[in-house]
């Protein structure tokens, strides 16, 4: 699983000059330099919807309010964080609404289905995998996803945020309300649980 550990600053300044144009334009009440913003965010938008919801059209409805909301607030925009940052928490903290009213968020994220013997089985199988490693792979895989499901909510949206590959730590840090060092530390935990419940699955 590879965490993307680059800085919400490097990765905003890349383009900065033209992001801080279309960020002006948009404050003065330019829809469409918002809709700019908006088309080069959207992906990392919804991956973090996805995250706390497990579900594609789930996500991306989430992130439509999303965005609606942060055009309202637009005027409130001070750039203490960077614009990216101030939408991805107002995304989070949306998706965090929606899932509370669910209460069912996480048996909807898990990417498998149930086999008619209630046995965790992988959508897509690997091609030339021979059906004892495909059974082994299976159980190992839902193993993964029943640890990842006994984690507390803390460690669990931490892991799936910084596992998607979209956000440094500081702009989970941001989206979450926590310092950096606690990002690092949820992760680097969420890790040491799954590793030792899936520990003990049996490959034989």
């Amino acid at each position: 699983m590879t965490i993307d550990r680059t800085s919400d600053t490097a990765a905003d300044e890349r383009d900065y000059p033209a992001e801080h144009a279309l960020i002006a334009a948009a404050v003065a009440g330019d829809r469409e330099a918002f809709g700019a913003l908006v088309q080069r965010h959207e992906r990392a938008a919804i991956r973090a919807a996805l995250a706390a919801l497990g579900r594609q059209a789930d996500a991306e409805d989430v992130t439509q309010d999303a965005f609606l909301i942060a055009w309202q607030k637009l005027p409130t925009f001070r750039a203490e964080a960077s614009f990216r940052t101030w939408l991805l928490t107002i995304v989070w903290r949306q998706a965090l609404a929606r899932r509370r009213v669910r209460q069912r968020w996480w048996q909807r994220f898990v990417t498998a289905d149930r086999g008619d013997d209630g046995r965790t089985e992988a959508r897509f199988a690997s091609p030339g995998v021979s059906p004892e490693q495909r059974v082994v792979d299976r159980e190992r895989a839902g193993a993964v996803a029943a640890a990842i499901a006994r984690l507390s909510p803390k460690l669990r949206d931490t892991l799936l945020l910084a596992a998607s590959g979209e956000y440094g730590y500081e702009q989970i840090g941001c989206m979450l309300g926590v310092p950096v060092g606690t990002v690092k530390w949820r992760v680097a935990e969420a890790r040491r649980q799954i590793g030792m419940a899936v520990g003990g699955t049996r490959d034989d």
